[in-house]
């Protein structure tokens, strides 16, 4: 596993928790994202560190459907 980005983590988690993510989640893929080894297939991602992001990403959309 790549050393964490501290900077990435901090921005993704406050992105994530800024438009609804719940924190517990929001931190998971924020660690997830700032672990990321573009050296490595899928980025490194096991098959649970995807499910987390597909997770985000369909609450993230659902969250935008109900702003618009």
């Amino acid at each position: 596993m790549a050393e964490l980005n501290q900077q990435l983590y901090n921005a993704s988690l406050q992105a994530l928790t800024d438009v609804g993510i719940p924190e517990p989640l929001a931190d998971a893929a924020s660690r997830i994202v700032a672990t990321d080894d573009a050296s490595q297939p899928n980025l490194g991602r096991t098959q649970a560190d995807r499910e987390v992001c597909y997770a985000v990403a369909d609450i993230y959309n659902k969250l935008s459907r109900i702003k618009d």
